[in-house]
């Protein structure tokens, strides 16, 4: 009894390890030649540039008098603050993009390890 429990296990612990083989293999394959497909570096993409004027009361005003002059004081201090925010929002960008970039480069040698390595343990078998 104990023999065929630990048999049972043996031959679930190689199973689950040839699936594992197989999901790397995979994932290999498909982010090999574009490793931008990647969600991690697709959702990067999307947030990479900030826009530090974001609309306020565009393209419809809010309702009420009280939140359009709001909204109005919003655009006036904006406006006044351009010179100084600008600046900051502009080196955030270069920072963004530069990060992506680096992110987007180690993900290329994480595929090409991996695609190294499935090629190593291929060859073995």
């Amino acid at each position: 009894m104990m023999d065929n429990l630990t048999q049972n296990i043996q031959q679930a612990a190689q199973l689950i390890e040839q699936v594992r083989q197989q999901v790397w293999e995979q994932q290999a394959q498909l982010f090999a030649n574009d490793p931008g497909k990647r969600p991690s570096i697709q959702n990067m993409e999307q947030v990479v540039w900030i826009n530090s004027h974001q609309p306020l009361a565009w393209p419809t005003w809010p309702p009420g008098i009280a939140a359009k002059l709001k909204a109005l004081v919003q655009k006036l201090i904006r406006r006044a603050l351009q010179w100084y925010i600008d600046p900051i929002v502009r080196q955030q960008n270069q920072f963004n993009q530069a990060t992506l970039q680096a992110v987007s480069a180690v993900a290329q040698e994480i595929a090409r390890l991996q695609t190294q390595q499935n090629q190593a343990t291929t060859k073995e078998r």
